[in-house]
């Protein structure tokens, strides 16, 4: 990986120590210097980036792009942390690890990029460094029943790190590029559990209005939530709620029905709905109702529900492995009552959060034809839907090639060191 060096580096690193230049000051959505529709940039076809356009850049990415090395995936949590995540081979991932995943949102019959999400990666562009960070993740959240408070930590540490990077990247972005950023709305996005939420909150930041936080369901709530999402929403471009899902109780509380799961294509279980969720039904609506009486006070707060891969599984009847398809339409043949209480609850939830002046984003890729019903049952849907991934599927490109490949003009980012920002010691 590129390392900078020289004035821009020190630039970033003072950006992220909370010295650097303040440019908040940039021009506000709606303003003259910008527009939504064209751009001036030479080097991009459209402002915002079409979605065939960035989907290219990161398909050849991963094409060309390195692998994640067998001996870092099979790390025992301990280990990945002291070694990849704190350690000397955090210097071997790109851009310290901070790839985005794209989002895009339909405008005037056009997919266009929306936001971008930050996803851990190692070397592959398509995948964490797999069973090591799972198994991490486990282990220093409330997913395991005792995890280890040592673990919490670097986790914590790991998601600040990223924090302050992406807000050092933020900073150096050409004026320009940065007003267009904001006329859009297109938001860099992190992710932190419950447990992470105030640290963020409390973190210095030269950004914020460009950076969105997502609540993740890795660790349980803390007695103060609601009153940091307050926070949170009055700081930051938006705060959603990830990964929502049913249980199987809720998927079916208003028609209570046997089931069964779908099936894999060797005939067994396929994502079948669970007993209990962390970010449930109930859950979501108090997350919607947290997001409506902040708006009383903060009408420019924006917030979303994204919607997990199983919840859109059962909801549209896609989800990421190639036979999801077959195996949920022959499980909606052969249970079209339960499939329709399960719509029913995600349509009634979509209504809720509309309501409240929230978004929608759907954790899949989908053809426009699979969300035709979903539209026409939820009209005021049209313009506030997203999807993650889209034709590039689950592939994440480091920061710094979004930056020059994807977003600006060759030579308007600087070059930066994505492994020095954000190394201090951690509030």
């Amino acid at each position: 990986m590129g390392v900078g060096s020289g004035s821009e580096a020190e630039a970033a690193v003072a950006a992220s120590e909370g010295q650097g230049k303040d440019f908040r000051s940039a021009p506000s959505p709606g303003s003259s210097s910008s527009s939504s529709s064209s751009s001036s940039f030479s080097g991009r076809p459209s402002w915002p980036p079409r979605e065939a356009f960035v989907a290219q850049q990161l398909k050849d990415y991963a094409r060309r792009g390195p692998r994640n090395e067998r001996s870092i995936c099979d790390l025992p949590p301990e280990a990945f942390s002291e070694q990849v995540l704190l350690g000397e081979l955090s210097r071997l991932a790109m851009d310290g690890g901070d790839s985005v995943q794209p989002l895009y949102k339909k405008v005037e019959g056009l997919w266009l990029l929306s936001a971008l999400e930050v996803l851990y990666r190692f070397r592959s562009a398509d995948s964490v460094p797999y069973p090591a960070f799972v198994n991490f993740v486990r282990a220093a959240s409330d997913q395991s029943a005792s995890p280890r408070e040592d673990l919490r930590a670097s986790f914590r540490s790991h998601a600040l790190r990223s924090l302050r990077r992406v807000d050092a990247r933020l900073s150096l972005l050409d004026h320009s590029l940065r007003s267009e950023m904001v006329a859009s709305g297109l938001l860099t996005t992190l992710n932190f559990t419950a447990k992470q939420l105030e640290a963020a909150v409390a973190q210095p930041l030269h950004n914020p209005e460009l950076i969105g936080l997502e609540e993740t369901e890795y660790d349980d709530e803390p007695a103060s939530l609601s009153e940091l999402r307050h926070k949170a929403w009055l700081k930051f471009g938006m705060l959603s709620l990830d990964d929502v899902q049913p249980t199987l109780v809720q998927a079916y509380a208003s028609a209570p029905l046997a089931y069964s799961p779908p099936r894999t294509p060797a005939g067994g279980p396929f994502k079948p709905l669970a007993s209990g969720y962390r970010h449930d039904l109930a859950f979501a609506r108090r997350f919607v109702e947290d997001f409506r009486r902040a708006r009383e006070g903060n009408p420019s707060a924006k917030a979303s529900l994204k919607f997990s891969e199983e919840f859109c599984l059962y909801l549209l009847g896609v989800g990421y492995a190639p036979f999801s398809r077959a195996s949920m339409a022959a499980w909606r043949e052969e249970n079209p009552e339960a499939s329709e209480a399960v719509r029913k609850a995600g349509v009634e939830l979509i209504r809720a959060a509309l309501d409240a002046g929230m978004d929608l984003c759907l954790e899949v890729s989908f053809d426009d034809a699979e969300v035709e019903w979903l539209l026409e049952e939820v009209p005021e849907l049209e313009g506030r839907m997203s999807k993650q991934g889209g034709l590039s599927g689950p592939i994440a490109l480091p920061y710094s090639m979004v930056e020059k490949e994807i977003l600006s003009l060759p030579g308007s980012v600087p070059e930066f060191d994505s492994t020095i920002a954000g190394e201090r010691e951690d509030a």
